[in-house]
């Protein structure tokens, strides 16, 4: 009971972005149990949240020891290197109790793509569920990180429709789902809706909420070495609906996402109708 409760704590420290407290609680698990490599990633990312990079670096090449496939320490380990490379830090998520408002609002939330991101060591000091910032530049809408970085570009059909939106009295925050340089992408969730845009969807044939929910809860929380019960009993659910939970980023890079990418397509027909039915 005592294991479960630490690795309860442990896991609510990392959503709370209590990381100190993380660090603290996953070398706990490990000493009791030296193979856990879910305390052993937790622990990584704790390290790693702080820019203890060594230290992070050490945690996930005993988690290819214990496990040499890993996705989680192999993906880890290629951000720590790109970091290396430029000699950055990564930077401090500090809000990740926020990504829970996306997953339980999944009516208002959209998942989309970047475009001309920076390189990949730019994207390796980010991690998925930190917060960024949408800004309007020109006729594009740029995507900046709680650092004021500029990480991309929102698609500018996507951009010009949400920039509407905004300028219809809307309101929206975003947080980084994935960053992979191919294929980065942001989930952006309505938090205010103007009355004079009721009834309007902002990311037309995007919200399959299953499937966003499936693809944002595999993102944000799986970064972190493990699920909640509560999540797994939901993956089930989703399962059980006949809807795949959505896979981590090396799986995403090799096809898996095919859902996602229909999603992304429904989208653009649907935008497409609905401006000919304008015209």
């Amino acid at each position: 009971m005592r294991a479960r409760a630490l690795q309860d704590q442990s896991i609510q420290a990392a959503l709370e972005s209590d990381w100190n407290r993380a660090i603290e609680l996953n070398k706990t698990i490990v000493d009791a149990a030296p193979d856990d490599v879910d305390a052993r990633s937790r622990l990584g990312r704790a390290l790693l949240e702080l820019g203890r990079v060594d230290e992070a670096r050490v945690a996930y090449e005993e988690v290819l020891r214990i496990e040499p496939n890993n996705l989680v320490a192999n993906r880890s380990l290629q951000r720590i290197k790109a970091l290396g490379e430029v000699n950055k830090r990564p930077v401090q998520t500090k809000t990740r109790t926020a990504m829970r408002n996306f997953i339980e609002d999944m009516g208002k939330t959209g998942i989309v793509r970047m475009i001309n991101t920076p390189s990949p060591a730019i994207l390796a000091r980010y991690s998925p569920g930190s917060d960024v910032q949408l800004q309007q530049s020109g006729e594009l809408i740029a995507v900046h990180g709680p650092d004021k970085e500029l990480l991309g570009f929102l698609e500018p059909k996507v951009g010009r429709r949400l920039m509407q939106f905004i300028r219809g009295g809307n309101q929206y925050v975003a947080a980084l789902v994935s960053t992979d340089p191919t294929n980065a992408k942001i989930a952006i969730r309505e938090t205010f809706q103007d009355p004079s845009m009721a009834g309007k969807v902002p990311f037309p044939g995007s919200h399959r909420p299953a499937e966003t929910r499936a693809y944002i809860r595999g993102t944000f929380f799986r970064e972190g070495g493990g699920l909640e019960e509560e999540e797994y009993a939901e993956e089930a659910e989703d399962e059980a609906e006949g809807v795949r939970p959505e896979a981590t980023e090396e799986e995403e890079a090799t096809g898996v996402l095919e859902d996602a990418d229909r999603v992304d397509l429904a989208a653009e027909e649907a935008e497409e109708e609905e401006e000919t039915e304008e015209e």
